[in-house]
């Protein structure tokens, strides 16, 4: 019986111990919003996410969008949930980020990730990632 015990305890532990795809540096090779009213809009290297094993990151992103300057730099943390969705809060209450929200991973590879996400106001937002 301990030695069931103790294979099975070894078992979770060696699961639990794998990072999953997310961890390590990705660059935005591609950010895209779809708001359903015609507006859309796509920009391409929009910076990077440093993904921690320990459940921190950064974001160091920057983005013109409709000739506004929008810039995001500062550390959050993630958890995962399931194989498919990651929640990023930032750890700055005070300044908003369009990236502070659950993602769906659509495409979780080791080299290249897709991810996507909703405003709750009609609008979709796309990431595309790939390892640096």
């Amino acid at each position: 019986m301990k030695k069931v015990l103790f294979i099975g305890i070894f078992c979770s532990m060696l699961i639990m111990s794998c990072s999953p795809n997310v961890v390590g540096t990705w660059n935005i090779d591609r950010y895209e919003v779809d708001n359903q009213k015609g507006q859309n809009f796509t920009t391409r290297n929009a910076g990077e996410l440093v993904i921690n094993k320990n459940g921190t990151g950064e974001k160091n992103v920057e983005y013109n969008m409709f000739q506004n300057e929008f810039s995001d730099a500062q550390d959050f943390r993630w958890t995962m949930q399931g194989d498919d969705l990651i929640t990023i809060t930032s750890t700055n209450s005070y300044e908003n980020s369009d990236f502070d929200k659950t993602w769906i991973m659509v495409t979780n590879k080791k080299k290249e990730q897709v991810w996507k996400s909703t405003d709750g106001k009609n609008s979709v937002q796309v990431l595309e990632l790939s390892k640096k």
